[in-house]
């Protein structure tokens, strides 16, 4: 688990600001520009969606938070620090504080649900001491204690998207990233990682989803930041899926 003192130096611990994108854009080589002059700024706790069609940059916006991506121009400050030039050692330092769940879960196949979860604390180094704490307080967390010996093939997809949520929060990262959760998903089990994500929200996590199903971004009534063409074309608090014309 990243320590509090760890938290200090990234900054995570003080900072009320936690993403904030200052004129950022992306062009691949190709001279597609997936993200146009971004600026974006999201708040210690908020929980946000953001939507828009296929090709929009969403998942783009995703990857220049936990440095997957680079911008070709402009700033992105993660918890008060500069990210843009970040390198090595200072990276994996970042990435610490950031959980990321993906929508094809990313499981290792051959490790069990408990060993998928460790895997994550052993690559950071961490002591056989806070695995055997950790990783059944993060089974526990998402619902799934009593399946720690079950290997991916042997869960269900939503099974499945749980045990990627409890990887990603192993470290208790402040901030969770999380692209298209219910895609792969049925309505019912869409709308339960959802309200597993919001009681993770309500522990002071801050989150940020990518989503294109309608009715669970409608049914939260959370922030809405819709992108079109690689631009923020609306960024509501408390919105829907769609924006409401008004009357």
């Amino acid at each position: 688990m990243v320590q509090a003192s760890s938290l200090r130096l990234l900054g995570w611990m003080g900072s009320t600001i936690m993403i904030e994108f200052v004129n950022v854009s992306v062009t691949y080589p190709n001279d597609i520009q997936a993200l146009r002059d971004i600026n974006l700024k999201i708040l210690k706790g908020q929980f946000v969606f953001v939507v828009g069609a296929t090709g929009t940059g969403k998942s783009t916006l995703l990857k220049l938070v936990y440095k997957e991506e680079r911008p070709t121009q402009g700033k992105i400050i993660v918890a008060e620090r500069d990210i843009t030039r970040l390198r090595g050692g200072a990276v994996a330092r970042l990435r610490r504080g950031i959980g990321v769940v993906f929508q094809d879960f990313r499981l290792l196949p051959q490790k069990t649900a408990a060993e998928n979860v460790q895997f994550a604390l052993y690559v950071t180094g961490a002591s056989h001491k806070e695995m055997r704490v950790r990783v059944p307080e993060m089974l526990e967390l998402v619902g799934l204690q009593d399946r720690p010996n079950a290997y991916p093939h042997e869960l269900s997809g939503g099974e499945q998207q749980r045990i990627s949520i409890a990887r990603a929060l192993v470290h208790n990262p402040p901030m969770l990233l999380v692209d298209e959760p219910t895609g792969n998903l049925d309505q019912d089990t869409s709308w339960d990682i959802i309200q597993l994500l919001s009681r993770i929200n309500a522990r002071g996590t801050t989150i940020v989803v990518v989503s294109h199903d309608t009715h669970i971004v409608d049914k939260m009534n959370k922030r809405v930041v819709e992108l079109d063409k690689g631009t923020i074309v609306r960024d509501e608090e408390k919105g829907r899926y769609y924006e409401v014309a008004n009357p």
